[in-house]
């Protein structure tokens, strides 16, 4: 039974740990990744491959697993590669388990876990399981903790659409799972053996006919499982896989009854585990062929033995010494990378801070030019507006003098030369009702219609400047007026319908013309800022004691500035002027445009 017990122990060891690819195999892949490494120039392809060549090296070599998987590490941690970083880790944690740092390896692999879990990248979930059953197989945990694992692995496992990993699980519960009943152990057999087959897994394939061979022996089936056994290690050695040839020999060793048998076996598996260069399987192989030489009473064998044990022992102290001081080495890495990220991290946060810092600034400095340039805006409207204002008062005021003066000019022709030639002409006829002399009335009749002619001339001209002032006067607003509206609403993008009375504007004084002007304008701000129209009417008409003024568009309306009863800066300006001529404002508006109509009494203007 002790022998039996070590033969699952022994063959759980290399389901779990050791990979399942053919010796002959191994080594070619091995060798291809060594041969292009040199020519890889991206880093990240680098990694990759450094990681791949670790994994290889788990079955066959300890210290260059360790190796690869320390290149690895720092290569990625360099470039920052995480998935990189985090396989790499996985290699390294194997390396440790498998040079006797049972708690550091676990360390890791509790490091890795929940980086593959946020990834849910379930098949290398159930690969860190697997590892981490392993380890704490070497006697380090209760029971209890590897079956739960075992269960998480197998829940993990039924996720996965790739499931060739699930026959090393199903086998692996049965080696080291709780105490089964035949039906569950032929269940767990039977679901590793469909996988394998169907992944066509020659190497599991094998493992589940020694599993099966070892269920006979303890059913007492030993002659049926004999050749089992022996064709498994047969097998084994046709496909090239040297863990499976040891593991045959374990369970025929198991199965042996003879001493001298078992020993036979145990010097096989000894020259088996020497080509792999496994030190510590080495020792444990030469301690059990001890075991079955000390029943023997064989002193040759045990001088024998113990020889090979002592230098198998010395090559594993100085493999462990070169180890130390890789992992010395590692280690330090560690702790160099630790400091690169608080040092990156500290970094991070004065970029950070300085890059807010400078934001800040700039948005700043942007919004107080903005306001300058705001202001700027707004004074240059002013400025603009008064200087609108005071020429169209200064062409008003000349206008007006014009006017004024060709009044007075036509007043004073009418009353002064045109009241004297009216006095001579006057004078001239009751001369000629006067005199007897025929000659002279032909002449005074000539004079005298020569002298009517005059008058009329001197009174035509007269009543021409006389009323020419006010006409001009109602023109130049009119003007004014439309050269405002086409200079903001030009007839590319605007329908205008300007209609002013001619009539309506003459007894408006020139405080009444500017209010109106700037009514106007005001409204046609309005519009080009609010309205999207695309027609407005302006009308100017004289009604029963009252000047009209109507400003209409077809826009979008005032829409929430009315039914809230806030008006923009613009309407507020126009009522202003509105109440300063007594005059009234009404606003109409809807979704279909606005109309402005105000209306000024006469008295006013």
């Amino acid at each position: 039974m002790h022998h039996l017990k070590s033969a699952q122990y022994l063959l759980l060891l290399f389901v779990l740990c050791l990979c399942n690819t053919p010796a002959y195999s191994q080594i070619q892949q091995i060798n291809q990744e060594l041969s292009k490494l040199p020519s890889i120039r991206d880093s990240v392809s680098k990694v990759n491959t450094l990681n791949r060549l670790g994994t290889l090296y788990r079955t066959r070599n300890a210290d260059s697993c360790f190796y690869y998987g320390m290149e690895a590490k720092r290569l990625a941690t360099s470039i920052k590669y995480p998935q990189g970083q985090t396989a790499a880790d996985q290699v390294i944690a194997f390396a440790l388990f498998k040079k006797g740092l049972y708690a550091e390896s676990l360390e890791l692999l509790g490091k890795i876990l929940p980086y593959y879990q946020k990834l849910d990248d379930t098949e290398n979930i159930v690969r860190v399981y697997l590892d981490m059953i392993a380890v704490e197989n070497k006697g380090i945990s209760e029971r209890t903790r590897i079956y739960s694992l075992f269960r998480k692995a197998i829940q993990t496992g039924r996720k996965l659409e790739k499931d060739s990993i699930m026959s090393q699980v199903y086998i692996g519960y049965l080696n080291l799972g709780p105490t089964l009943s035949e039906d569950s152990i032929a269940y767990y057999i039977n679901k590793s053996k469909e996988i394998a087959v169907r992944y066509k897994d020659e190497s599991m394939l094998i493992y589940n006919q020694l599993w099966q061979s070892n269920l006979m022996v303890l059913t007492g089936q030993r002659e049926e499982a004999l050749p089992l056994m022996k064709q498994s290690l047969s097998d084994a050695k046709r496909i090239g896989n040297v863990y499976l040839e040891y593991n045959s020999l374990v369970s025929l060793i198991n199965s042996e009854s003879h001493p001298k048998k078992e020993l036979e076996y145990f010097y096989q598996q000894y020259e088996i585990v020497k080509k792999s260069g496994d030190k510590y399987l080495e020792i444990y192989t030469l301690n059990s062929a001890l075991d079955a030489a000390k029943e023997l009473n064989d002193k040759d064998e045990l001088i024998k033995i113990y020889v090979e044990l002592e230098k198998a022992m010395t090559e594993d102290w100085e493999k462990s010494r070169k180890f130390m001081g890789d992992y010395v080495r590692y280690n330090n890495i560690e702790q160099d990378n630790r400091l690169l990220a608080e040092v990156n991290a500290r970094r991070t946060i004065w970029i950070v801070t300085i890059s807010f810092i400078a934001v800040i600034s700039l948005l700043t400095i942007y919004l107080i030019m903005l306001r300058r340039s705001r202001k700027a805006k707004e004074r240059i409207e002013i400025l603009n507006n008064t200087a609108n204002l005071q020429i169209i008062a200064m062409e008003e005021a000349k206008h007006e003098a014009v006017r004024e003066e060709q009044q007075r000019l036509g007043q004073d022709l009418h009353d002064g030369l045109s009241s004297s030639i009216a006095s001579i002409k006057h004078q001239l006829e009751t001369l000629a009702l006067d005199t007897k002399d025929t000659s002279l009335k032909k002449k005074l009749a000539v004079l005298l219609s020569e002298l009517t002619s005059a008058y009329a001339v001197a009174r035509n001209k007269s009543h021409e400047w006389f009323y020419t002032g006010e006409n001009q006067q109602h023109q130049t607003f009119e003007q004014r007026i439309k050269s405002l509206t086409d200079a903001a609403l030009p007839d590319s993008n605007y329908d205008k319908a300007i209609h002013i009375d001619e009539h309506a504007l003459k007894h408006a004084n020139m405080d009444t013309r500017i209010a109106l002007l700037r009514i106007i304008q005001e409204a046609i701000t309005n519009i080009l800022k609010h309205a999207k129209a695309q027609k407005v009417d302006i009308l100017i008409y004289e009604e029963i004691d009252s000047l009209i003024l109507t400003i209409k568009d077809n826009g979008k309306g005032l829409g929430s500035k009315k039914s809230t009863g806030r008006s923009s800066i613009g309407l507020q300006s126009i009522k202003r002027r509105v109440e300063a001529m007594d005059g009234e404002l009404e606003i109409a508006s809807d979704t279909k445009g606005t109309e402005i109509a105000i209306s000024i009494p006469l008295s006013s203007v």
